[in-house]
């Protein structure tokens, strides 16, 4: 019996439905939100916090209370004061760990779809190349900014409820601290997106990303020393991260320049977009 068009289902209507970037960065968060170890470092981030915030109520009372007079002069001589203060809230206290919770979380992000061959699935479905390095660059910024929030604005906050214009945090801090927190989510980002992409599977992509961070440091520290020029530790994501809270709060001596930051910043956006954008191509995606 012949099969005529009315008894067919209709076509399925592919512009209803959430964007291929959503739902990719949908599943993958998921299975971020579902990884024990990422809760572990959770606690560290949250531990780190709070120390900031008794360290933020110390520097109160010594300046307020009366009963702390004593010790004003003694906490002003072993605490830093002023820019170098307010730059420390995204000191390397808070980025040496969070390059290790990048590298576990987003250095799995690629090299699991490569290490399952998953990628051909994907562009057999309505998934263009700049959707797929949208979706997992997306999520690996993001991540690294979310972390970082909380360090500019909970201290911020409570400094302003406590002890108002006066408090020991500058009104205008997140104007100079969430820029830099954007930059170095996005510089996060790009590193392990690109050396995601270079990875065979999650745990390599994870000795990628550290591979990268702490072998550009150590390089870039050994040419500084060797060729006296400080500029040469731009070749590290982590100084780079270092160096951007430093110089948008106006320190004297930041740990890098302007020129250098900036140059070595642009640099590893461009180097690692590219690496990325070139590993997951649709011709390297083969079964």
């Amino acid at each position: 019996m012949p099969i005529y068009a009315p008894t067919l289902p209709p076509r399925e209507n592919l512009q209803n439905g959430s964007h291929p970037v959503a739902v990719m960065m949908r599943f993958d968060f998921g299975r971020i939100l579902r990884a024990k170890l990422g809760m572990f470092f959770g606690f560290v981030f949250l531990l780190i916090l709070i120390i900031q915030v008794a360290v933020l109520y110390f520097r109160y009372l010594a300046n307020t209370s009366v009963a702390f007079a004593g010790v004003k002069d003694f906490a002003a001589q072993v605490m830093t004061q002023g820019a170098e203060y307010q730059a420390g809230h995204l000191g390397q206290t808070v980025l040496i760990p969070l390059w290790f919770q990048v590298a576990l979380i987003g250095g799995g992000l690629v090299a699991r779809d490569t290490l399952h061959r998953v990628r051909p699935l994907i562009y057999a479905h309505p998934v263009r190349p700049q959707d797929y390095l949208l979706a997992k660059g997306g999520l690996a910024a993001l991540l690294p900014l979310a972390i970082q929030l909380p360090f500019v604005l909970v201290p911020w906050a409570l400094s302003l409820m406590v002890a108002g214009k006066n408090g020991p945090i500058w009104v205008s801090l997140p104007v100079h601290l969430i820029p830099a927190a954007v930059i170095i989510a996005a510089l996060a980002g790009a590193v392990t997106l690109g050396a995601s992409a270079m990875a065979g599977s999650p745990r390599a992509g994870f000795g990628w990303v550290l591979g990268i961070v702490l072998g550009t440091f150590a390089l870039g520290g050994m040419l500084a020393g060797l060729l006296k020029a400080k500029a040469f530790l731009a070749l590290s994501p982590l100084a780079l991260a270092t160096a951007w809270p430093e110089l948008l709060c106006g320190m004297e001596n930041p740990f890098l320049g302007w020129a250098p930051t900036v140059i070595g910043t642009v640099g590893h956006l461009a180097l690692w977009t590219f690496v990325a954008a070139q590993r997951t191509k649709p011709s390297e995606a083969v079964l």
